[in-house]
């Protein structure tokens, strides 16, 4: 039963109490009221349960131990339990601000085609290495002359000369980093095609009419966010980024970062995802996308030859796995 103007909060963990800590401190500041909060944790051995019965007198809160790992399953765990009438996908190791709530929940009033909503999601500069895009964004404009040329080629042909855009995928694969800087703050409210993935709200209507989150996609699931997404504004819905819908992200490097997907699934996923939403259906995009698919490849093989981790290179397998898994997907959804 669909509880209206409750909203799902519904956070993923493993072995991050110190960070789980802080949101559930930004949770209790909430200007909103009205929420559960579905923590669904994957095998912790840390603080993680003391840390969650230590709020559960000031915060409603569902704690599900997850057996089998990954994010997809955790999400459709959560997604069984909820009750809201919207339903919140977040992380671990974000803050979010006092009015992150009431404006998530006022933008949904405004519009009933808007299906989704998403806002900034700024990483404090302490944590912006703690990602490698970040890094090699700072190669880009700090590096010698080889990064400069391989950073105005990504930024200006693949991010088509738009990097901080809010919440976009590019024709090429790219996505755009605009909702991690304080810029974010200043645009105007506006349609979209991407919900920031620690920071991804949808009706729960609509997510249970699509079945929910995609299995398909192995590993720790990247791009099943993206995916139910696009699924959703397939349905005739809007996505919407609203600036006060602001929360700050502080990646962690602590549990879930050292069980990262195989560059294999991460490969596969993303054309995968591809294949689907964005589709090389043009000489234009398809050339990008190629390109783009080059300049992945390339990206595996240097972490490949700096880190010697030869697992990296299951990137390159992964071009043809995720066509063959995609045309596998098609044929059977026929």
């Amino acid at each position: 039963m669909i509880d209206k103007s409750l909203i799902s909060i519904f956070i993923p963990t493993g072995n991050r109490a110190k960070s789980l800590k802080k949101v559930l401190e930004s949770l209790n500041k909430q200007a909103y009221k009205k929420f559960e909060i579905l923590i669904v944790d994957y095998k912790s051995t840390d603080e993680t349960p003391r840390v969650i019965n230590n709020f559960k007198d000031k915060l409603q809160i569902k704690f599900i131990r997850q057996e089998k790992k990954g994010l997809v399953g955790a999400a459709n765990l959560a997604l069984q339990k909820t009750k809201g009438e919207f339903f919140i996908r977040t992380d671990d190791d974000v803050v979010m601000k006092p009015y992150w709530l009431k404006a998530i929940y006022e933008t949904f009033k405004k519009d009933k085609k808007i299906g989704g909503v998403t806002g900034p999601t700024v990483v404090p500069k302490e944590y912006l290495m703690n990602r490698d895009l970040f890094s090699f964004e700072n190669k880009f404009k700090t590096g010698n002359l080889f990064w400069k040329i391989v950073g105005f080629i990504y930024i200006n042909y693949f991010m088509e000369g738009r990097p901080y855009r809010v919440s976009h995928w590019f024709d090429s694969g790219a996505f755009s980093l605009g909702s991690n800087y304080e810029s974010a703050l200043k645009e105007p409210v506006q349609e979209i095609n991407n919900l920031e993935a620690c920071n991804w709200s949808v009706r729960t209507k609509l997510l249970k009419q699509i079945r929910g989150f995609d299995c398909s996609y192995g590993g720790l699931g990247e791009y099943h966010e993206a995916d139910a997404a696009f699924r959703i504004k397939k349905l005739g819905y809007k996505l919407i980024f609203n600036p006060k819908i602001f929360l700050n992200h502080c990646p962690s490097q602590n549990g879930f970062f050292n069980n990262r997907p195989s560059s294999y699934s991460r490969m596969v996923n993303f054309i995968v995802f591809y294949l689907r939403y964005i589709k090389p259906n043009s000489l234009s995009k398809s050339i990008k996308f190629l390109s783009y698919l080059l300049f992945i490849n390339c990206y595996y093989i240097f972490q490949t030859i700096k880190h010697k981790q030869l697992s990296q290179l299951g990137a390159l397998a992964g071009n043809i796995g995720g066509l063959i898994k995609y045309l596998k997907l098609a044929y059977n959804n026929q």
